[in-house]
């Protein structure tokens, strides 16, 4: 009788694996998934309130608002102040929500909630060269922004880099660099 290697092979029978096996294996990877899933899920929280509705809040926020004791008369909201100014010029506006970063030395502690706006120049200076804005929030109701109450700009002007704590020091940077349409700027002293 001659030896056949494959049916001895087939013969001996093999151990039956447990169907927990493979599971185990990606224990480490869904271990990982699990730690970082809150921090995920976070992220697109500040302190209690939705970052998306904060950017929302600052889209919808009327202009007279955030113009702390200055004469009121723009009844436009900030995202069309904003539209309106950047024009021809604003290749892009992104507006997100989160914690205010326009904050510190200098300028104030601020608000724990803002909403942003980076406007992406069609004419860039350099690679940092976005103008954003920022409208700060008093604390939350029920996991609603609360209500606005000021403004913080920053961007390179002609004269150099700043921030501004009023809308119209921002306007005044933007026209040192760019010609905004005519009704972009509301002046409150002209009839």
């Amino acid at each position: 009788m001659r030896f056949d290697p494959l049916s001895a092979r087939r013969s001996v029978p093999t151990p039956r694996r447990s169907p927990f096996r493979r599971a185990r294996a990606f224990a480490p990877v869904l271990l990982i998934f699990a730690a970082l899933a809150p921090q995920a899920w976070a992220k697109g929280v500040t302190k209690g309130v939705a970052n998306a509705d904060l950017a929302a809040a600052a889209r919808a926020a009327p202009v007279k608002a955030i113009d702390y004791d200055q004469e009121r008369c723009d009844d436009r909201t900030v995202e069309q102040w904003l539209t309106a100014l950047a024009g021809s010029e604003a290749r892009e506006i992104t507006w997100t929500g989160g914690p205010c970063q326009q904050v510190g030395p200098g300028i104030d502690a601020g608000s724990s909630w803002c909403g942003q706006a980076t406007v992406t120049l069609v004419h860039p200076l350099g690679h940092d060269d976005r103008p954003t804005i920022e409208v700060f929030f008093e604390a939350p109701s029920q996991g609603r922004p609360g209500r606005p109450y000021a403004f913080r700009g920053a961007m390179h002007a002609v004269d150099g880099d700043g921030v501004s704590r009023f809308r119209q020091d921002f306007e005044a940077a933007w026209i040192s660099r760019f010609s905004p349409r005519e009704d972009a700027i509301v002046d409150c002293a002209s009839p």
